[in-house]
């Protein structure tokens, strides 16, 4: 349970809601005995969904059943949720029950309404079940299902690609706002104490979902395999509502740092001022920033720890798709995000001597108060020398794995395989190809991490993979090349091809990729050639 949740229920004890000598309930069963207890339950759960669809099937698919037993299934699960009385296999019974029966008025409701009127109605059956369901955990998934619907209301079921959900994102972040605006400033009474409680656990799984829903929209990041995300559409960057959504970005970005400045005055100085104008800066370049920015000046300044670790994880995936934005060279890429990291670096460096003043008293604690002081630390020498210990080891293992390709590229042996015909839906995305080679003496080992083939080298330098090394001699026209796992089964070295916006139609008529190979056989793709190897 949460400190805010517990501070509720502290209230309500304390206002004659609940007694005075109210304790937390003691677990009555071990957690296996609950775990296995619940296994039970969805596994006999299973057989008698089975029976139920082979008895009414057709009439569940074009009937009125599906609400009959739809309905019935849900207010049977919330009777059990709610009962005191029930053991335990059927209080877990009731959640597969509550499962299945969702499922039936969501196929119903689809079925029969148009989209927009059944997402509203789903949406108010997922609110007035939480509502009435008392376990905070279910309350916080159905808060997280609650914003998946709002979401795709908002969205225009004709748009598609990069920050096509973003109308859906922005309201839904609003209507958080809101809701931790009515928690923060009312206090508990006996009147709206189960309110309070609900509103609580529901926005948790609301804003978790609506992070999640923001860096899926901001698409794919630095050093993810791209399947995690999609690419910016070509010409995105040049569409008109592209300008406005890095324009409210910014503004939220500066929102956030002016929230943080009212909720704790040493924010208030001009270094943090630039600091917050280098985030807007950067928030304007990476478009759905300043949302996930937003979210964690908030939840930082009211103390919702847990939601500002996942809003700082969304943000730091949203930072990683600048990698993506091609209309962006690397190079200056690069420059900007060096140029705002020395400056963030300056401004931690100018914060220092007020941090090392502040702490001088060994009698006072740090602290953190929101609005009625600022958070004060001190920086010791074996933490400092920690920090710089980090950021050392960073650049070694950074540098040392571009040495190590450099090297590669420039010393390795060149062969080139051919490539195999990939899936035409997913063989052009925007700006990389996935990439499909002729290996049929692997096949038995897709789900292998990594594993090692003999390939015969002709004379042009072209590669046939012949079958598995087992350690055997090797002819002077044999090589071993190391295949490894990626999301498409073994490759070498890659299943994907990247390349600049736009340079779909040079790349089409790749028929090799070309290596670099080492003598233990790791491979590295620098191009793709032709039919007869001409470079494209």
């Amino acid at each position: 349970m949460s400190k805010r949740l517990q501070l509720l229920i502290d209230t309500a004890t304390a206002q004659g809601i609940l007694p005075r000598d109210t304790a937390p309930k003691a677990a009555a069963r071990p957690w296996p005995v609950v775990l296995m207890t619940g296994l039970g339950a969805w596994l006999a759960a299973v057989p008698l969904l089975a029976v139920l669809f082979m008895l009414f099937g057709s009439a569940l698919e074009t009937g009125v059943l599906c609400y009959v037993f739809g309905a019935g299934f849900l207010f049977g699960a919330v009777r059990v949720l709610r009962s005191n009385t029930v053991s335990p296999f059927v209080e877990q019974l009731g959640l597969p029950v509550l499962l299945v029966g969702g499922m039936l008025l969501v196929f119903g409701l689809l079925r029969d309404m148009p989209y927009i009127a059944a997402e509203g109605l789903l949406l108010v059956i997922v609110i007035g079940t939480a509502w009435l369901v008392p376990q905070h955990w279910l309350r916080v998934l159905f808060g997280a299902l609650a914003g998946a619907i709002f979401i795709v209301m908002n969205t225009p079921h004709q748009s598609s690609g990069q920050f096509h959900l973003w109308a859906g994102i922005q309201l839904a972040l609003v209507l958080w706002l809101i809701a931790v605006f009515l928690a923060d400033s009312h206090a508990p009474s006996r009147r709206h104490a189960h309110t309070m409680i609900v509103l609580e656990t529901m926005s948790n799984g609301w804003i978790l979902l609506t992070l999640a829903a923001l860096a899926y929209d901001s698409g794919s990041t630095f050093l993810a395999p791209a399947a995690l995300g999609h690419v910016r559409d070509a010409g995105a960057t040049a569409d008109s509502s592209y300008s406005m959504v890095k324009a409210l970005s910014a503004v939220m970005a500066v929102a956030g740092a002016g929230w943080l400045g009212h909720r704790w005055t040493v924010l208030r100085a001009p270094r943090y001022a630039a600091a917050a104008a280098i985030l807007a800066i950067l928030s304007w370049l990476v478009p759905g920033l300043g949302a996930a920015l937003l979210a964690l000046a908030v939840c930082v300044g009211s103390g919702r720890w847990r939601l500002a670790v996942a809003s700082a994880v969304a943000a730091g995936w949203i930072i990683g798709t600048f990698y993506y934005q091609l209309d962006v060279t690397l190079a200056s890429k690069a420059a900007i995000m060096v140029g705002m990291g020395a400056a963030f670096g300056v401004i931690a460096w100018l914060g220092r001597p007020v941090s090392q003043t502040v702490s001088q008293s060994a009698d006072v604690p740090p602290i953190a108060a929101p609005g009625v002081g600022s958070p004060v630390s001190t920086t010791t020498r074996p933490q400092l020398a920690g920090i710089v210990a980090t950021l050392l080891l960073t650049l070694v293992v950074a540098n040392g794995a571009i040495w190590q390709k450099q090297a590669l590229i420039s010393s390795g042996r060149p062969i080139f395989i051919a490539l195999a015909p990939a899936d035409p839906r997913s063989l052009m995305q925007g700006d990389y190809m996935t990439l499909n080679f002729q290996l049929p003496a692997v096949e038995n080992l897709r789900t292998a991490r990594r594993a090692q083939v003999i390939a015969k080298v002709d004379e042009r330098g072209v590669a046939v993979m012949q079958g598995l090394a087992t350690g055997q001699a090797l002819a002077a026209d044999q090589i071993v090349i190391e295949l490894l796992q990626t999301g498409s089964g073994l490759r070498p070295a890659t299943d994907a091809w990247y390349f600049k916006e736009g340079e779909a139609q040079r790349w089409s008529g790749a028929k090799y990729g070309e290596f670099r190979i080492d003598d233990k056989g790791r491979a590295l793709l620098v191009n793709l050639r032709g039919a007869d190897l001409e470079p494209l």
